[in-house]
């Protein structure tokens, strides 16, 4: 039976331990320190009640070890005296940790999930206050942190193997100071995404808000960011940025959304296309112009050519105006590596006195990397050249 006792108008469980749980309301009720290191139980539970300084002391944490606190928002983890790059907390272990604060000290954890593997870190709730280096996570199967936050901190680093670094409904706010929030070093391999989503990142003054080192390894469209908020007028993303086929960036506020998207157009052509056989389709001629807001495209006169790195379903659209000799009949096409697509095939006649007359033509077809599209046309009448004035192509993803 589980026993209460009132000390000086507190509660308290009278024996301090119950199933595996160590109430703690005061550095007195851890484990005693041996050379200024408190060595936390295996399988056990550790219930922080209040804020808890460990006057120069580090907790290390053992197999299963669980830190758990009733609020981030009065209880908390500090130790006043700790040496600058000493870690407040450390473990080679999985480690659930719920509602707690750490703050006030110069490093607040270090991670080495390459001793006792797999490590899994499942923290909710969990903040951390005025830490200028919040630590390194190195290796772990999956680090998931919701609903916590960084306030006047940064330095949260990852390297090594991580599987799945998952974040939502968190804010992330720096110190001003040089230096990254959140940090996935140049030696880091993501094997399967790190995503933040519904967030806040808000980076001021010298911080950045995540650096994503070009280097890192990162599944295709492994990077993701989506309905995130951006603030604070500093440097918000570096190193891998929105055009790398390594991100999928979608819903944010302050930063470039990834698409896939490509446009490019021709105005006031005058070079002919040439034709040499009737009712035989050929690349229409002319120099073209990239829309600059073209992503995932590379573009040469009346082409596209996807890079990116998944396949897709795209909507392709043209419209174009042509002259011509008089009463000829046009047709029009979209052609994806060099074969029309027959579904995309349209006409239109000119006039008796060959005048310009437009053409609108749309389909759908699938893409990976390294395919292209272009426009095509045909004179079903004769071989009278074309000339297409004015040309305008839209690619759009579907997915």
């Amino acid at each position: 039976m589980v026993k209460f006792d009132y000390i000086l108008g507190e509660l308290r469980i009278s024996d301090n331990n119950v199933n595996n749980i160590d109430f703690v309301y005061s550095k007195s009720d851890f484990p005693d320190p041996t050379e200024g290191v408190i060595i936390l139980e295996n399988d056990r539970t550790y219930f922080i009640t209040t804020n808890i300084d460990l006057t120069g002391d580090r907790l290390v944490g053992g197999s299963n070890t669980t830190i758990l606190g009733a609020s981030s928002e009065n209880c908390s983890l500090t130790s006043t005296g700790l040496g600058v790059g000493v870690p407040l907390f450390e473990t080679t272990w999985t480690t659930p940790i719920r509602h707690i604060t750490f703050k006030d000290v110069d490093t607040a954890i270090s991670i080495d999930g390459t001793i006792n593997p797999p490590v899994a870190l499942d923290w909710t709730g969990v903040n951390f206050l005025n830490v200028p280096n919040v630590g390194t996570i190195n290796t772990c199967d999956n680090f998931i942190f919701s609903k916590g936050a960084l306030l006047s901190s940064k330095g949260l680093v990852f390297t090594g193997s991580v599987g799945t670094i998952g974040i939502d409904n968190s804010i992330f706010v720096g110190n001003g100071s040089i230096g990254n929030i959140l940090q996935i070093d140049t030696s880091a391999t993501i094997t399967r995404r790190f995503r933040l989503i519904y967030s806040s990142v808000v980076a001021f003054g010298s911080t950045v808000g995540i650096d994503v080192n070009t280097s890192a390894t990162v599944p295709t469209e492994g990077y993701i960011l989506d309905t995130v908020n951006f603030s604070g007028g500093g440097t918000y993303v570096s190193g891998v940025g929105y055009l790398d086929n390594k991100v999928r960036w979608s819903n944010s506020r302050g930063i470039i959304n990834t698409s896939e998207i490509g446009n490019y157009y021709m105005s006031d052509n005058v070079t002919p296309t040439v034709i040499s056989s009737s009712a035989v389709p050929v690349k229409a001629l002319g120099t073209t112009t990239a829309n600059a807001i073209n992503q995932k495209f590379t573009h040469t006169d009346n082409r596209l050519t996807y890079v990116g790195g998944l396949d897709r379903d795209f909507q392709v659209s043209s419209t174009m105006t042509f002259v011509t000799g008089s009463n000829k009949v046009v047709g029009m096409y979209v052609a994806k590596n060099g074969v029309i697509i027959p579904s995309s095939e349209m006409y239109a006649a000119s006039g008796a006195s060959g005048r310009a007359e437009s053409i609108h033509i749309q389909t759908i077809l699938d893409m990976t990397n390294g395919d292209y599209i272009e426009i095509w046309i045909e004179n079903e009448t004769d071989t009278t050249d074309i000339t297409v004035e004015f040309l305008n192509v839209i690619v759009k993803s579907l997915n």
